[in-house]
């Protein structure tokens, strides 16, 4: 089982990160379990979303260990505690700062922000992170993870969006190494 989860602000898009992993992988027979959590009360509160996925029954929803930690900003390194030995943390190096210590086996600073207002939009920072994890997790077809995007997009009338996406996602899956 992987379980990946997406955390930050509010408004900074974890809740859509998550469900876009979860339809991909659906879409690639795999089970999955999407979980949000957010502070309702106002825009930039706390919110993530975990993602389990696996080949067969998820009997439980509740976190436990991570293998992937999206950290949109620093507080958000929090989840970092659940992160397994060999977990993978992906940080947003434009609002995470530099001298902030991340502990993991694989660490990835990606300049989330500026890829995505490179893309088109700074509002589609979480789709340069998706492609990230998309690339992390070694599990889908780059190419078919593209048009799972647009088609889930499109289905959620912001199909007007998928040029900028797919250059956001493009850049996060190459900032991978």
């Amino acid at each position: 089982m992987k379980e990946i989860i997406f955390a930050g602000f509010g408004g900074q898009g974890v809740l859509t990160s998550g469900l876009l992993i979860g339809y991909t992988a659906m879409k690639n027979g795999f089970d999955v379990l999407w979980s949000p959590a957010y502070g309702g009360q106002q825009r930039g509160g706390k919110a993530y979303s975990i993602v389990k996925i696996n080949r067969g029954m998820i009997a439980n929803p509740m976190m436990s260990k991570l293998d992937i930690v999206v950290a949109m900003n620093t507080p958000s390194l929090d989840f970092l505690r659940n992160l397994k030995p060999n977990g993978i943390a992906i940080a947003n190096s434009d609002v995470v700062p530099d001298d902030v210590s991340i502990q993991a086996a694989r660490v990835y600073r990606i300049p989330m922000n500026s890829l995505a207002a490179s893309a088109g939009g700074v509002k589609a920072a979480n789709i340069v992170a998706v492609g990230a994890v998309i690339r992390a997790l070694d599990m889908f077809d780059r190419e078919e993870s593209v048009n799972t995007m647009c088609r889930f997009f499109e289905d959620k009338g912001k199909g007007r969006f998928n040029d900028m996406n797919i250059k956001a996602f493009t850049a996060g899956y190459e900032a991978i190494c």
